[in-house]
């Protein structure tokens, strides 16, 4: 998978470093988000999947 993007902040919730890890291919788009603390979390998902959260992500910052 090609990497898109990486980016560092600080979650709200612990005031832990944070970071999330976006890839991509053909066919998929990988999440991976992370809190210094508190674990990680990695999902692949379609692109219709991933637009899908990408409009919802939009319409939370409307």
């Amino acid at each position: 998978m090609e990497e898109v993007a990486t980016i560092t902040f600080e979650d709200l919730d612990t005031k832990s470093e944070a970071v999330a890890i976006v890839q991509r291919d053909a066919d998929a788009v990988l999440l991976a988000l992370s809190v210094r603390i508190d674990g990680d979390v990695q999902v692949v998902m379609c692109r219709a999947d991933a637009k899908r959260l990408l409009e919802a992500l939009q319409v939370a910052l409307a």
